[in-house]
């Protein structure tokens, strides 16, 4: 589970990819885009719910672009501490790696699109830690953007994933959300998100017949030069609470953090 929702993954993407290298001394631009990014946070939040028991993360990744096909690839890791859904007791995993890729492109009235896939991973789970399944997992994901040209440039997008078997072997679970933005003045970007996230429940969160919540996100972004600092108000309704009773911290918080992309 990562800091940047999905949709804020795809939107970074499609941008990877629509955007041709810069030539160099007149010569042709290449089709092969590499870029690296890297954040500090003071809490990684996914989708509403802490990652990190309510402390800092560090994270980072690598991209690939293939701009003649529209297709892309990267990696992305973060520290975690993971506390298993109704257990006290915290397991073993220190470290989530996501691998992901898929295509991107846009139409002909600029509404861009993207499809793909991504896996968690968390290589330092130990599944007899807690009463818990297989942390890793996979998703697949598409979502549409589009951008107006008008006073505080709007922009919309709104997509959904789906896993087959969702965190903790928790069977089906179906995420879907969507993101309003605009530029206030000064450049400083505001962005409302929405999303909501359905699991039937399986071996983790079985007993409790599944789960399901709404997440709201409200943040303001300025960029410094190759750094961007971002800060953001999290809550999520009552259906988040009940699945972390005793521990409902973990589903809302305000969140800081500094990131750059090169």
């Amino acid at each position: 589970m990562r800091i940047r929702s999905i949709g804020a993954s795809l939107c970074a993407a499609l941008a990877m990819v629509a955007s041709p290298a810069g030539a160099l001394d007149g010569a042709p631009a290449s089709s092969h885009t590499w870029s690296a990014n890297v954040a500090l946070t003071t809490d990684y939040l996914f989708r509403g719910i802490s990652q990190t028991d309510d402390g800092p993360a560090l994270q980072g990744g690598f991209d690939y672009a293939y701009e003649p096909l529209g297709v892309y690839a990267g990696a992305w890791a973060s520290n975690v501490e993971l506390l298993p859904f109704g257990s006290p007791v915290r397991d073993r995993s220190s470290l989530e790696l996501d691998f992901y890729g898929g295509f991107a492109g846009s139409f002909t009235n600029g509404t861009g699109w993207d499809i793909g896939g991504i896996y968690y991973y968390y290589p330092q789970q130990h599944e007899d830690a807690g009463p818990v399944g297989d942390y890793d997992y996979a998703e697949v994901y598409g979502a549409l953007s589009h951008s107006f040209a008008t006073t505080l440039s709007p922009s919309l997008e709104a997509g959904a994933a789906y896993s087959p078997d969702y965190f903790g072997e928790d069977g089906d679970g179906v995420y879907a959300h969507g993101t309003l933005g605009v530029t206030l003045p000064y450049a400083v970007g505001l962005a409302v998100t929405v999303g909501y996230l359905d699991v039937d429940g399986d071996k983790t969160t079985g007993a409790l017949g599944g789960y399901d919540y709404v997440h709201y996100k409200i943040g303001l972004s300025k960029s410094f030069g190759i750094f961007t600092a971002d800060l953001s108000w999290n809550d999520t309704d009552d259906g988040c609470d009940d699945l972390y009773a005793g521990d409902d911290d973990l589903c809302n918080g305000v969140v800081f953090s500094v990131s750059s992309s090169f």
